[in-house]
């Protein structure tokens, strides 16, 4: 069965574009900066038919606005535990790459009963340090100044293994949904990240199944991060994809699909 498009609409006016599936075991996919809904249709694929998926595009993402509040990572997770309890989907595994990985461990940290399991992909749970929040205000310059196509490529190199096959191709997917967000979207996206949480405290109180994945490659959010999740959330495993790079869901979606199957 393929996924539907709808939109809903939140109290401070955003209108939160997502993709629905009814099934069983239901998985909420959160995308990455600047990507949308379509970063995770290798994984869709590459998932069992009959589970339910909701992927939500996060505020300024896809076809997702605003709203008039402030932004923030504890934002976006109000917006996704609100579609979760609309839909009356009852305790969904909710995965997160990088962005969405902050919003998951959000919403680990907030909602303990909400989830059945975690999957932490190519993230950390440390907030940005001095030296990582002036690259965002470097970023945000950069957009301002030669707009989003500019920062986007300027990203490519890190966000993607360039030697892997079809590397041209997927470079172009990930131009194609930066431009979804362009110059309205990244700007608050970055802004929130900066302001991020410390969320490293709350791990060891995430009670359920919880695995970690990363690229070999990651520059992003290096192996030594997701090691320290791992480390510290009770019974997490580690998986380190060999040959990847930062949007490990892109590169080998069906490996990243494979592990999975314990949440």
């Amino acid at each position: 069965m393929s996924l539907t498009g709808a939109v809903f609409t939140t109290p401070d006016g955003a209108e939160i574009a997502y993709r629905i599936r009814p099934g069983r075991d239901t998985f909420v996919l959160l995308h990455a900066l600047g990507c949308d809904a379509n970063l995770w249709t290798g994984v869709v694929a590459a998932l069992p038919p009959d589970v339910g998926l909701l992927v939500p595009e996060l505020r300024g993402h896809g076809g997702s606005t605003l709203g008039w509040r402030p932004p923030s990572v504890e934002l976006w997770a109000d917006d996704v535990v609100r579609l979760i309890r609309q839909k009356a989907i009852e305790r969904p595994a909710i995965v997160g790459i990088s962005m969405g990985g902050y919003v998951a461990l959000s919403i680990a940290a907030t909602q303990p009963g909400l989830a059945r399991g975690f999957a932490f992909v190519s993230t950390t749970a440390a907030p940005d340090d001095e030296a990582g929040k002036q690259r965002r205000a470097a970023a945000i310059a950069t957009i301002r100044r030669d707009g989003w196509r500019a920062y986007a490529e300027s990203s490519l190199p890190t966000l993607l293994n360039g030697s892997r096959t079809h590397a041209a191709e997927r470079r172009d997917h990930v131009i194609r949904m930066f431009a979804r967000a362009g110059d309205t979207g990244l700007p608050p996206a970055l802004m929130a990240l900066a302001g991020r949480p410390d969320r490293r405290p709350a791990l060891m109180t995430i009670g359920v199944p919880t695995v970690v994945v990363v690229g070999s490659l990651d520059e992003i959010t290096p192996p030594d991060r997701a090691r320290a999740i791992a480390t510290a959330v009770p019974g997490a495993r580690l998986h380190v994809l060999d040959d990847t790079a930062h949007l490990s869901v892109l590169e080998s979606p069906s490996k990243v699909a494979a592990m999975f199957g314990t949440l």
